[in-house]
């Protein structure tokens, strides 16, 4: 029988281990291109969805941005839940450490800033996906950060390795937040 990891807890743990101290200032990632996306911010609700190898998954409660809060400079925090708060709970967090302006940027797994993309229960067979303890690579555009009132748009995909070596293919991630 598996442990059920609650949302927040899976969440604190990307970032407490990931930014246990600031990072320093070479490690800080960096746009990897000038091609940044320069639409303007879409309107609308706070949302986060993507699809999970094809399948829609869209966050129902819990969402949750941070630009650079207190005690994380040059971070910003997505996180959101699907489903009721109890062992089967579904929860997301994407965690950017080293990041002080919007673009393109390429993370993978074991990256100098901490920096870390994770999922958990999204079924019983896949538990936990990604985070610090599995092979993990992917993209984010961010749009839009803004530290006050908090306002982060990014869009992500990647490939993050599972508990049971499944490599799942996240595509079309979209995170809309604004206080």
């Amino acid at each position: 029988m598996r442990a059920a990891l609650p949302g927040v807890a899976l969440f604190l743990i990307g970032s407490i281990t990931g930014c246990g101290q600031p990072p320093p200032a070479s490690s800080a990632l960096a746009p990897t291109d000038a091609s940044a996306d320069t639409r303007a911010p879409s309107s609308g609700a706070n949302r986060l969805r993507m699809r999970i190898d094809g399948t829609e998954w869209s966050a129902d409660r819990d969402l949750f941005g941070a630009v650079h809060p207190p005690g994380m400079d040059s971070a910003v925090l997505m996180a959101g839940s699907l489903g009721p708060k109890d062992a089967n709970e579904q929860s997301f967090n994407l965690n950017l450490f080293g990041i002080d302006a919007p673009g393109h940027y390429v993370v993978e797994h074991g990256n100098a800033s901490g920096s870390v993309m994770q999922l958990a229960n999204v079924s019983p067979e896949r538990y936990l996906i990604g985070g610090l303890m599995f092979e993990y690579r992917f993209e984010v555009e961010l749009v839009t950060m803004q530290a006050n009132p908090v306002a982060i748009e990014a869009r992500f995909k990647g490939v993050l390795q599972a508990n049971d070596d499944h490599r799942v293919t996240i595509s079309d991630g979209e995170f809309v937040y604004r206080e």
